[in-house]
């Protein structure tokens, strides 16, 4: 009995103690965000206050001799000054058989102040340290358990008055403006104008292009001048303070021009800018003021104290806009130590506004139980909040963050602590709409179990939206425990290259990315942008249940890390749904079944149903709940025979479909999770086998080349009758096999066939046929055929040494990277273009003295190989099949732009194998590549899919580049290419 009133107490407590809402006990009561209903404050601020008054007015009295006060500092010496009058310190606990906790207080009270309307420009960033925030105080409450059980939070809160909508600016208004011949001139006495803020967006420095960006009119030659396009540029008067800006591989350059040399068009660089000569630069140049032409532009003259402004369009007196020159480069900081944290301090429903690059806008550090939420961080050059050492239990949540340059959130951990109290741990990122931001719109790196979740990121212009984990931890470092999950992140990357949406980095343990919504990703310009990236030293991840469309590249990559030590799966790529999904995802799908189909996938009608083929079950799934994934059911005769995850976005409906087979003809029911049962009728008789998993070794192959064909047997009948398997070509049984199979078990059958040309369905038993194309060649005689050489710009130098009587060819280059955008190679090739189908052979006879190790040397494909991507239009259709001294792989055109952004490799089984043979075969618009060690012995290695753009006729060649700018060789022997005969088509 004392047992149950004790509990009924301990309830009863909880809920009374929610509904006062004075400070949150640390067990036994949950976290609930913070509640305006009710709430009288402490403390007022209003722009209409004064500091001399006691601020505990909402509003100025009558009299005007109280009210509240004018400026946030204010009201936080208050706070300070209230907490030494209501926090008490605990008595001497009762108990004495427990320790006590090591918190100095017993007593307290939440503190409450309200910000009021308006804008609060500061001089100086608003400081909070640990005298600033809450408590954690020990209660003399009963808590029937240790002292611990008896522990309470109380809260300082910063909150906007009820319904209004304070702004903190970090800059001074600009109101005094002059108009000029199309624009408008202030002089605000500020030594220097960093940005210009409009109604809370950043405004345009003066710029050209006004959008978009500039491309060289050749590759660069030197690391610190380029040739630019006619019409681009011009030497403009006053161009000393000028900025270009420059997007390069894996970072952007920032620089200044030096001379503009418009006789010989050369953009000299004031310094040397890494990454021009690797790939061409596409570039803007800004802060001249000659390039000040389109709306919501602006130029700051430092010496003559003049910012310069054309009104956004449709605004025609900046006098209508709220303007704001940014002057400090963070708004708020909360800073503890390690010793005493920050604890409790709350801020809800505030706008932050108007900062300079450097340091965060709002930065945590040593912070524990701290939040910041409802509120909105706007128009920022630099980071928006980033939560740094000793930060615990922190939460963001619910806010909007727009027009940031760079990172929105941040949390930054070390791998490595000096001390335990600096440990990044449970911090909670969730809810909040993010757009128009660099960097990475959310990172976290080296922290303990973050949750990042319900989050909407959109139009980023840095590299990824999500980044986490930690790039260069061993295994030793403290990262872990990650949950990135239902965020919904879409129209991202259009600045980024070689990136992902979500990318994870480091070996963690324990972390997941999942239930994801992930669309419109933009395609990268010199290498591939993806939805999911486990970039360097990814080890311990797991991606699952996410859900993907509209990706102009891949689902997935990896980037110096292997998708054994990791898992990917159970991730759905759909077609793009009618009706577009909400913004953050919330709450639960809510599925509904209708429709029911029953179909067959072998018979030409689709409507006769036969026992033994297989049966196609469908339904349509429509979604009134949140974006998600469901279990669907397929009931055969009223019991469950299979579950799927099934995904469907918010207010659309999709099809999902089940195969099955019967072996017993006759009456059946089928039904899909809700649906009402459908009865259907199989014909025919029981079958003695059902056969399954029809492949083949080839779907394109030369005459004289066999074809290897593999299914599944398995035996459905009570015994063991012996069962005939049929090899069906062309609707004609070629082949049968008899088998011993027991019942019920599964056998693997194999047939080879060696078939003349021509176009062939073959099927095993029962199975649906698979179609095969066997096509006639002859030999290209090397010794005799022209041949050619090329190197590509960022490939030199380059020399051939080309003996064809011999068929030996060795061929010694440099360059930076043979794949992306980079495009370093060497090669001699086929003159002619060769059409149609082939098989192409070469042994790699050796590589020089301490080839690095991604020294790529193989067999070539490119629509035209003296079109490299030097300048930026390559040509389509390439595919190499290489091997290096360590590895073997093949790059390829994936997405028809020009770039082979596509990789794919494996380790050879030895390291530095004596010689290898590779083989690369085309077929149709695809191609195979084989790999041997003796000559003899072929591996298939690698597939491509249709290569978009290629064309049908192609050159071909023997090819090598280099990735560190040293020079490398490699010499080939025995180059042999069989080609489908002329003539042969396809009917």
């Amino acid at each position: 009995m004392f047992r149950v009133l004790c509990l009924l107490t301990i309830v009863l407590f909880v809920t009374v103690s929610g509904l006062n809402a004075d400070g949150k006990l640390l067990r036994g009561e949950v976290w609930q965000k913070f509640n305006y209903e009710g709430k009288k404050a402490d403390f007022y601020v209003s722009i209409h206050g004064n500091d001399d008054w006691s601020g505990t007015l909402a509003e100025a009295n009558a009299q005007k001799t109280d009210g509240p006060f004018a400026t946030i500092e204010r009201a936080m010496s208050a706070v300070r000054e209230l907490k030494q009058k209501v926090y008490k310190p605990k008595v001497e606990p009762v108990e004495k058989r427990y320790i006590g906790s090591p918190h100095q207080l017993g007593e307290g009270k939440d503190i409450l102040v309200y910000i009021r309307d308006g804008y609060y420009p500061l001089e100086n960033p608003l400081e909070f340290t640990p005298d600033d925030g809450g408590e954690r105080v020990q209660t003399n409450l009963p808590s029937g358990a240790f002292e611990y059980h008896k522990l309470k939070d109380h809260y300082v809160t910063y909150a906007a008055f009820p319904g209004e909508k304070p702004v903190i600016l970090g800059g001074k208004l600009i109101t005094s403006w002059q108009k000029r011949a199309g624009y408008w001139v202030s002089k605000p006495d500020i030594k220097e104008v960093k940005s210009l803020v409009a109604d809370g967006v950043m405004q345009p420095l003066a710029r050209t292009p006004n959008s978009g960006f500039f491309t060289p009119a050749e590759l660069p030659k030197t690391k610190q001048s380029f040739k630019y396009r006619s019409g681009d540029v011009e030497n403009w008067p006053n161009i000393e303070d000028n900025r270009i800006i420059m997007l390069l591989r894996w970072h952007t350059g920032h620089n200044s021009i030096a001379r503009i040399d418009e006789k010989e068009q050369m953009i000299h660089l004031s310094e040397p800018q890494n990454g021009i000569v690797v790939v061409p630069p596409r570039y803007y140049i800004e802060n001249v003021r000659a390039l000040m032409d389109g709306p919501g532009e602006w130029y700051f003259d430092r010496k003559a104290g003049e910012l310069s402004f054309i009104p956004p369009a449709g605004i025609e007196d900046p006098k209508e806009l709220f303007c704001v020159t940014p002057l400090l480069d963070r708004i708020l900081v909360i800073r503890g130590s390690r010793e005493r944290p920050v604890r409790n301090l709350r801020f809800y429903g505030l706008s932050f506004e108007g900062v300079n690059a450097g340091k965060a806008a709002i930065n945590f550090e040593y912070a524990h139980n701290c939040e910041l939420v409802d509120s909105k961080l706007k128009a920022m050059s630099g980071k928006g909040v980033v939560l740094g050492l000793g930060s615990y239990q922190n939460r963001i949540l619910s806010n909007t963050i727009t027009d940031i340059s760079s990172s929105a959130i941040s949390v930054e951990g070390q791998a490595h602590p000096e001390y335990w109290m600096d440990i990044i741990r449970e911090t909670v990122i969730s809810y909040n709409f993010i757009e128009n931001t660099g960097g990475s719109s959310i990172s976290d790196h080296n922290t303990l179990n973050s949750i990042i979740s319900h989050n909407e990121v959109t139009n980023n212009h840095g590299r990824t939206a999500i980044s986490i984990g930690g790039w260069r931890n061993l295994e030793e470092a403290i990262t872990g425990g990650y949950r990135v999950e239902y965020n919904h992140v879409h129209h991202v990357q259009s600045r980024a290259d070689d990136s992902g949406a979500i990318t994870t980095s480091g070996m963690t343990y324990d972390s997941f990315v999942r239930n994801n919504l992930i669309h419109h990703v933009k395609a990268g310009y010199f290498n591939n942008n993806v939805a999911i990236w486990f970039d360097n030293m990814s080890l311990g991840w797991t991606a699952e249940d996410n859900i993907l469309y509209n990706l102009e590249q891949d689902d997935m990559k990896l980037c110096a890390c292997n998708l054994v030590d990791n898992h990917y799966h159970g991730n759905f790529h759909i077609k793009p749904p009618l009706n577009e999904p909400e913004g953050i995802i919330a709450g639960e799908p809510d599925f509904v079944y209708s429709d029911l189909q029953v179909g067959s996938t072998v018979s030409a009608s689709g409507t006769d149903l036969i026992t033994g083929d297989y049966i196609q079950v469908s339904a349509k799934v429509t979604n009134n709940g949140a974006t998600g994934i469901q279990l669907a059911d397929l009931y055969v005769d009223g019991k469950r025979e299979q579950t799927k995850k099934f995904p469907v976005v918010h207010n659309n409906s999709r099809t999902i479909s089940f195969e099955t087979r019967f072996v017993e003809p006759g009456e059946h029911k089928v039904a899909i999770s809700t649906t009402f049962n459908k009865i259907i009728n199989l014909k025919g008789d029981r079958p003695p086998a059902l056969y399954d998993s029809l492949s083949l070794s080839s779907y394109f192959l030369p005459a004289g080349e066999e074809v290897v064909i593999s299914a599944v047997v398995e035996n459905v009948q009570n015994d063991n009758p012996g069962i005939k398997a049929d090899l069906v070509i062309n609707n004609e049984i070629v082949e049968t096999r008899e088998l011993s199979i027991e019942p019920g078990i599964s056998h693997n059958i194999t047939f080879r066939q060696n078939l003349d040309p021509g176009l062939y369905k073959i099927s095993v038993g029962n199975t649906p046929p698979l179609r095969l194309e066997v096509y006639p060649h002859y030999n290209i005689d090397i010794a005799t055929v022209k041949m050619q050489e090329f190197c590509s710009g960022t490939a030199n130098p380059c020399s051939f040494d080309v003996d064809q009587k011999a068929n030996r060819f060795q061929i010694e280059t440099a360059g930076t990277d043979f794949m992306h955008g980079e495009d370093s190679y060497g090669t001699a090739y086929l003159k002619e273009p060769i059409k149609g189908n082939f098989v192409a052979t070469v042994k790699v006879k050796k590589f020089g003295n301490r080839t690095h190790q991604w020294f790529r040397a193989g067999l070539f494909v490119r629509n035209d190989m003296e079109k490299s991507f030097d300048t930026g239009d390559a040509s389509l259709g390439s595919v190499l099949w290489f091997v290096t001294p360590g590895r073997v792989g093949m790059n390829w055109d994936r997405y028809g732009n020009g770039a082979m952004h596509w990789a794919s490799s494996e380790n050879h089984h030895t390291m530095d194998p004596d010689m290898m043979w590779i083989k690369l075969v085309r077929h149709g618009n695809s191609f195979i590549g084989y790999i041997s060690y003796d000559g003899k012995n072929w591996t298939v290695s690698r597939q491509t899919e249709d290569i978009p753009g290629i064309a049908e006729a192609v050159h071909l060649g023997l090819a090598a580049g280099g990735p560190d700018e040293r020079i490398y060789m490699v010499e080939f022997e025995d180059f042999q290419v069989q080609v489908e005969e002329d003539g042969w088509k396809l009917r």
